[in-house]
């Protein structure tokens, strides 16, 4: 062969067997997963963690996803395409299968991704699916199921339980302790004694736990969900009796409750309309009180006023009177010395006017002279009386008066 051939066959053969062996040379880390590596010669154990190309030389590959979706479904649901739904036992010895997901997110550290396989022994992420995420996930749905009957996971305590099982599932299961319990038997309505499985707690009353299986190894479990109890029929009809038993309990204690109500209600209405009556009466009195304080104000102020009007037609009256006094004092005084200046002539004279004039008509009635005359027709005794008479009364009176007749000439002012 010449040069040329043998270099021809040599680069055929190189080329056939880089096509044959290429995929033992190099490997590819898809995105969503990384390779484990155990070395062809020596065994070594290698992690490839980011998305590429790497050396993998004729050694062994395992991929491995970092993130993926457990499913312990039924088998009409998610999953496998069969029934992979976990079986649990409640306390009153009902059971039941849940059905559900969870999700699991792988290391993301070479070292702890080692561990997986070098300490722990999984071989593979289904075979630590069985060997670890499924125990974990059965025993803390079960465990929470030993904690209440199925009536109760069926009504009132079904967040409890994904509560409580979710808790666990995190952090570890719970210890338990057994502990006796007084309750009512929903079909007889009687007290029993009966035992029941209770969290164990430290003083501050957090749970006490089991180790936690997945604690150290990088992985995190989220977005757990039960999508489904199912029940046998027998259970289902034992819950649905147990409910109509427990309803018919319940509507009694609601009657019992609804009529105690109502007789407090009543006792209470009979207190509210007795206080009432009582306050009505208290605002009657209060505004007979306010009324009669009003009147008495009233009558106060207008005793005040007419004391005060009195105080003031008093002293008006002591006005008056020291008014009229000293007008009657002046009057006298003026009087008086009118009086002392004439001798009150004015007042003698008219006095004497009256009495002359009084005397003038009395002697007019009278016949001092007689109709007929016997005798001497000179001067007779009655006209000499009469005239007596009226110089007699006239002189009386002038002296009674004070009265000087005569006049005399006045003096001559200076």
């Amino acid at each position: 062969m010449t040069k040329k051939q043998v270099s021809l066959t040599v680069l055929g053969v190189t080329i056939i067997a880089a096509v044959i062996l290429g995929g033992k040379i190099f490997e590819t880390v898809e995105k969503g997963t990384y390779q484990i590596k155990q070395a062809a010669v020596t065994g070594k154990m290698s992690a490839k963690m980011t998305p590429g190309l790497w050396f993998q030389c004729f050694g062994d590959i395992q991929a491995w996803p970092k993130a993926d979706t457990f499913y312990f479904t039924a088998d009409e649901e998610e999953g496998e395409g069969k029934d992979q739904s976990i079986e649990v036992r409640f306390n009153d010895g009902s059971l039941s299968r849940i059905s559900g997901t969870v999700r699991i997110t792988m290391p993301i550290s070479d070292e702890q991704a080692l561990a997986l396989i070098t300490e722990k022994g999984y071989k593979s992420f289904v075979d630590l699916e069985h060997k670890l995420i499924l125990p974990h996930v059965r025993n803390s749905l079960r465990l929470a199921a030993n904690l209440m009957s199925a009536r109760e996971s069926y009504a009132e305590k079904r967040p409890d339980y994904i509560s409580w099982t979710w808790d666990q599932i995190q952090n570890g299961v719970y210890k338990t302790k057994e502990e006796e319990r007084k309750v009512t038997d929903l079909l007889s309505g009687e007290k029993v004694t009966k035992l029941f499985k209770a969290i164990k707690k430290d003083e501050d009353g957090v749970p006490l736990r089991e180790a936690n299986p997945l604690s150290g190894l990088g992985i995190t479990i989220s977005n757990f969900e039960v999508k489904k109890f199912i029940y046998s029929g027998k259970v289902q009809e034992q819950i649905a009796t147990q409910q109509e038993a427990l309803m018919a309990v319940e509507t009694a204690i609601a009657k019992a409750k609804e009529a105690e109500q109502n007789k407090l209600t009543i006792i209470e209405v009979g207190k509210a309309n007795v206080e009432k009556a009582r306050y009505e009466k208290e605002q009657t009195k209060v505004r007979a009180i306010v009324e009669a304080q009003k009147a008495k104000e009233v009558a106060e102020l207008h005793a005040q006023k007419a004391l005060e009007v009195a105080k003031l037609d008093k002293k008006a009256a002591g006005f008056t009177k020291q008014k009229n006094i000293l007008l009657g004092e002046g009057e006298a005084k003026r009087k008086s010395l009118v009086m002392a200046a004439d001798g009150a002539l004015k007042q003698k004279l008219d006095t004497y006017e009256r009495v002359m004039g009084r005397f003038a008509q009395e002697f007019s009635k009278q016949k001092w002279v007689p109709e007929v005359v016997m005798g001497d027709s000179g001067q007779n005794g009655n006209g000499n009386s009469a005239a007596n008479l009226i110089d007699i009364l006239t002189a009386k009176t002038v002296k009674d008066l004070g009265l000087d007749m005569k006049v005399r000439a006045g003096k001559q002012q200076q």
